[in-house]
């Protein structure tokens, strides 16, 4: 038979488990170190141009929206005094020179003529 040497349980556990190098750990934090720059990049020379262009878009178009609100409501005003008769009078005796019958029409206008 052999004889058997003896060692101490820390050196068995040491030749189980080959200490591990910090180098694949350097690895990761370049890895994740590139990414994250690569990201950045991306971000600043594609999405971001992409973004002020869709904020300038978004802001032309709410301009754009609130000039069409407010022409819509003066044609709701010009609906509403389209259906008033007195408003219908008004506008075919000022703008369409009518008259209404049994009516004189006359002008007073200031006349600078010599």
């Amino acid at each position: 038979m052999r004889a058997v040497e003896s060692r101490p349980v820390s050196s068995v556990k040491r030749q189980l488990h080959p200490v591990r190098r910090r180098f694949p750990v350097r690895i990761r934090y370049v890895a994740a170190l590139a990414i994250c720059a690569w990201a950045f990049f991306y971000y600043w020379h594609a999405e971001r141009p992409q973004l002020r262009q869709l904020a300038a878009q978004n802001a032309k178009l709410e301009r754009q929206l609130g000039a069409l609100q407010a022409e819509q409501r003066t044609l709701q005003t010009q609906k509403q005094q389209l259906n008033n008769p007195a408003y219908i009078e008004k506008y075919a005796t000022e703008h369409q020179n009518l008259v209404m019958p049994n009516t004189v029409p006359f002008d007073l206008q200031s006349s600078n003529h010599r």
